[in-house]
């Protein structure tokens, strides 16, 4: 394989098939949560048996959705911003340029959590911990974090490497595939 093609094959997986992965895991995380809640309440307030378990097992689909949700943000560049610099500078290529730093923070943040969640995952490894009533391993549900934010931080990496790109006059490297143009009345 040339150099060109396994590039292809690479942002193939990372930026087309991975994400509609993640996405189909965020759903069916969903859909557990909310299934195991109505559950919850139904047997809690309808049949008046209260059930400890539920809550031990809502952690886990709960920690996924959570963190695989925000490394999809982070693969559409949706996160959540405050861009009030974009109102005060009018040049496009300075906006660039605050682009770029606020995304080189947002990746040494990111860089951050993935050593903290490396971390607390090599910590989790070590002491076996688990539920209280189904004696299930918490490693299940905190492994999101570690996981969850490396994700993040490699999809916002490619966004600074494709914002210093466009800074330099090239084009972007790492498009997210599955993105909609927004209508825009036509």
């Amino acid at each position: 394989m040339t150099r060109n093609q396994l590039f292809e094959l690479f942002n193939s997986f990372t930026f087309n098939w991975f994400p509609r992965f993640i996405k189909f895991v965020v759903v069916i995380c969903a859909l557990i949560l909310v299934a195991l809640v109505f559950a919850e309440v139904w047997l809690r307030y309808i049949l008046q048996l209260p059930l400890l378990w539920v809550e031990e097992i809502t952690v886990i689909p709960a920690f996924w959705l959570y963190l695989l949700g925000a490394a999809y943000g982070a693969y559409e560049r949706t996160q959540i911003k405050v861009d009030v610099l974009d109102l005060i500078v009018k040049n496009p290529r300075r906006r660039l340029l605050v682009s770029i730093i606020s995304a080189a923070i947002t990746v040494a943040i990111a860089c951050m959590f993935v050593s903290w969640g490396y971390g607390a995952f090599v910590w989790d490894l070590g002491m076996d911990q688990r539920s209280y009533t189904l004696l299930l391993p918490m490693i299940w549900a905190r492994s999101s974090i570690f996981f969850g934010s490396l994700i993040m931080a490699f999809y916002f990496i490619a966004e600074l490497v494709d914002l210093i790109r466009q800074y330099r006059g090239k084009p972007q490297l790492f498009q997210p595939q599955d993105r909609e143009e927004p209508d825009n009345g036509s």
